[in-house]
């Protein structure tokens, strides 16, 4: 097999993919195999997720399972966080925390702890309230919150065995408004960091390491509440056009600078929803379909993770170790 991870900075070296397509061929898998890793969206940016077999568990039915009494849903742990969101947008449900990206897969992310941005917001492992994991030996063991070590099983980093089912908290469906700032001078930024990084519900920071910062993105919930409407944050204006993160690539696909609303963060955190094309550029916590982001393989998006170093809240895992986005 030949495999490159997301950014195109690694080959693996795996000597078998395997693609099951049910649980039961996944224990046959992991219990026969002498060394085996899950294989996520290929975010990883070193070794970490490599062995002599991996596993991908994109074929597995997605069996999204919505208890509204418990308020959560499960799902199969090879769906991704764009296919998750379309799921719940149909239910009138969110999450609290998303992935920066629509084909991040769920699982990866949370088993690496993955971030997410926000003050208030925990990291998306925190939404995990069970899950379902294949050990060495083949057996399916269930674990839920409050179980003894249960939270070194969310974040096992596909150490622990091989997750199959994963069960997220989920909330009503919300609306998020983003602002876009731009070149916010470096001292402003460490003098008024807290104050920066409080301004919405989540905040990335964008930045090629240059005179000042790039841009700063600042997602917030829409609530009844009068919007007050700022000019500038510290110094830097508000964009007065649609922007992309990299600079210089369209932002066809992204949320507008101003104004764009979309259904609470059922979209990952940056781009915008291609599945609503009258709505297409004002979703906020973006996309809810794969088509709405170029493919891992045409590699547009893949400088973020180079010419652009880990941001202050967003990005980092950029240069993270051992993994990045699942």
């Amino acid at each position: 097999m030949t495999e490159v991870n997301w950014a195109g900075n690694y080959t693996y070296r795996a000597e078998r993919l395997h693609r099951p397509s049910t649980l039961e061929q996944v224990r046959e898998i992991v219990a026969a195999a002498s060394r085996v890793r899950v294989l996520g969206s290929r975010h990883s940016f070193t070794d970490m997720a490599d062995s002599t077999e991996l596993v991908t568990l994109a074929a597995l039915p997605a069996d999204v399972v919505v208890d509204r009494a418990a308020g959560t849903v499960s799902f199969a742990a090879g769906i991704t966080y764009g296919e998750l969101a379309g799921a719940l947008t149909h239910e009138g449900l969110a999450l609290h925390n998303m992935a920066s990206l629509p084909h991040i897969s769920v699982a990866g992310a949370v088993a690496t702890a993955t971030h997410g941005s926000g003050d208030a917001s925990g990291n998306l492992a925190t939404a995990v309230a069970g899950l379902e994991i294949v050990t060495s030996g083949g057996e399916v063991v269930t674990a839920a919150r409050g179980d003894a070590d249960f939270d070194g099983l969310v974040v096992g980093l596909g150490a622990l065995g091989a997750v199959t089912r994963l069960t997220l908290d989920v909330e009503p469906a919300y609306e998020v408004r983003q602002r876009v700032f731009e070149g916010l001078a470096w001292d402003a930024l460490y003098e008024h960091f807290d104050e920066v990084s409080a301004s919405g519900d989540s905040v990335s920071v964008f930045t090629r390491w240059r005179q000042t910062t790039d841009q700063v993105w600042v997602k917030s919930r829409v609530t009844d509440a009068p919007e007050q409407v700022r000019g500038d944050l510290f110094g830097a204006p508000a964009a007065t056009v649609d922007r992309h993160p990299i600079l210089g690539l369209d932002p066809v696909n992204c949320t507008p600078s101003s104004d764009g609303r979309a259904r609470g963060r059922t979209a990952c955190r940056t781009f915008a929803s291609a599945s609503r094309p009258a709505a297409a550029r004002s979703s906020s916590r973006s996309s809810s379909c794969r088509a709405s982001m170029p493919s891992r393989r045409s590699r547009q998006c893949a400088p973020w993770a180079t010419a652009y170093g880990p941001c202050c809240r967003c990005a980092r895992s950029a240069r993270s170790v051992p993994t990045g986005c699942g």
